[in-house]
């Protein structure tokens, strides 16, 4: 038997042994959390129609074609995205390398050398061809590699993890922005139509004065209505501008690009749907930052037991197999030669002034943080979900009374117009109806957006990913 066929029958047994070897260090294990059973906070009245939220593209609930065409533009073009992805590409190369570690590493190699060394070879020229294949092998006995492939593993999901909070976060980034451009389309559209109504009321009074009806006072507070109400429309004008920018660079485009939305005025988008409510268990385990701090978790338990193999021996084989070809043409002289080479190192820390010791109090001190950052992370999300179901629910209250509130300032309003148009009062309680009508009116397009917000972070705490580009 060859010395290269026993090598590889010596490999072939030490790898067996590595893999049914141990491996230093703590094992990991998903730390329990003790987590409710039930939400303290009860979820909003479930509309009729009882549909139920697609969690993969949960923005389809809205039925706005518009919202869904930018939120897929966003989920393909965002740069914050693109960077997230092309992290995972990095992390799963680092893995592969990692894990390549635990095998032999194998490589050929030629040279060619020809020269004329001097006195060795009496002036003469010698030429030396050589070829050999070589093999080196770091013998993982304490498992500090795998514990390193371990790592690599968890670092790869938590990066994972984060791609797809980063998803989430940008979907309802891009759908709350969009609500709020429709929001400020809405209520500049209704101060416009108000300011109308105002400037026509101030013509009348106008005409009312000229004719000895009204005083001078009530044309001044019909004017000042007026100019104050058409005040307010440059602001929402700015509002519903800045809103498409930073929409434009959700979508990883210039500024300015959503110019045709800004300007074509579009319902708030409402849904007749509400997210599914699972039960708080089931939610952790969907939440993606969740599993990002879980995986991280995992990796810095593996890197202990990395930093606790470094106090261990290492032990290294070489080999090397090859034919060498002389020739020293002086002395007619050429042979050709079968080469081998067989070695072993064993190296171990032995006075180090707690160097190592001090790399294990770190991961130990790591893993500590990354346990409590998991824990932290945790009841953050149950946190934020009773939160959204709080919100959604009080401003669902808010909706319906201001709609109440809505109809009962319309209808003062005209109280107050007849009763001024026929001498029964001053100007005073028509400007007071109409101002009141105009706050309220903004108010309910303002509590319309947030209740759609409020859908949107409840998806977003429930963990609802959408459709994601493939990363592979």
């Amino acid at each position: 038997m060859s010395c290269f066929h026993r090598y590889t029958r010596s490999l072939t047994v030490a790898y067996i042994f590595l893999l049914t070897g141990c491996a230093v260090g703590p094992d990991y294990a998903l730390p329990h959390i003790d987590l409710p059973s039930l939400w303290r906070e009860a979820p909003p009245k479930e509309p009729e129609t009882n549909i139920e939220s697609d969690r993969a593209a949960w923005w389809n609930d809205f039925d706005d074609p518009t919202m869904t065409s930018l939120i897929e533009r966003a989920l393909a073009n965002n740069e914050n995205l693109a960077i997230a992805a092309a992290r995972i590409v990095e992390v799963r190369g680092l893995r592969e390398s990692a894990f390549g570690s635990l095998f032999p590493q194998i490589g050929a190699g030629v040279e060619a050398d020809r020269g004329d060394p001097g006195t060795v070879t009496t002036n003469s020229i010698l030429s030396i061809y050589q070829g050999a294949f070589d093999a080196s092998w770091e013998i993982d006995l304490f498992g500090g590699n795998r514990r390193k492939v371990e790592a690599e593993d968890a670092t790869t999901g938590a990066v994972e993890a984060a791609y797809r909070d980063a998803s989430l976060s940008l979907a309802a980034e891009v759908a709350r922005e969009y609500i709020m451009l429709r929001q400020f389309q809405a209520q500049m559209e209704v101060t416009r139509q108000t300011a109308d109504i105002q400037n026509h009321l101030y013509d009348i009074t106008q005409d009312h004065y000229k004719g000895g009806l009204v005083s001078a006072l009530d044309v001044a507070q019909s004017e000042a209505l007026y100019k104050t109400t058409a005040s307010r429309i440059p602001d929402f004008e700015r509002q519903v501008t800045a809103s498409s920018y930073r929409l434009s660079i959700l979508l990883g485009e210039n500024p300015g690009g959503l110019a045709d939305i800004a300007a074509n005025i579009g319902p708030i988008p409402s849904s007749e749907s509400l997210p599914v409510l699972d039960a708080p268990a089931d939610i952790m385990r969907r939440r993606p930052d969740v599993a990002e701090a879980e995986r991280d978790l995992a990796a810095a338990t593996a890197l202990q037991g990395v930093a606790i193999s470094e106090l261990y021996p290492k032990i290294s084989l070489s080999a090397l197999l090859g034919t060498q070809h002389g020739t020293l043409p002086v002395f007619k002289y050429a042979a050709t030669h079968q080469i081998w080479d067989l070695g072993a190192n064993v190296t171990m820390p032995i006075l180090n002034f707690g160097s190592i010791e001090g790399q294990i109090n770190a991961a130990d001190a790591r893993q500590v943080q990354a346990l409590h950052h998991y824990k932290q992370t945790v009841l953050q999300a149950l946190a934020d979900v009773e939160t959204d179901l709080s919100n959604l629910s009080k401003e669902a209250q808010k909706d319906d009374a201001l709609r109440e509130a809505g109809k009962s300032a319309d209808h003062a309003v005209n109280i107050a117009r007849d009763r001024y148009r026929n001498g029964l009062s001053d100007f005073t309680s028509v400007l007071q109806a109409e101002q009141q009508s105009f706050t309220v009116q903004l108010d309910l397009i303002s509590s319309q957006s947030t209740v759609s917000q409020d859908v949107i972070a409840l998806h977003k705490a429930l963990g609802d990913n959408p459709v994601l580009k493939t990363t592979e």
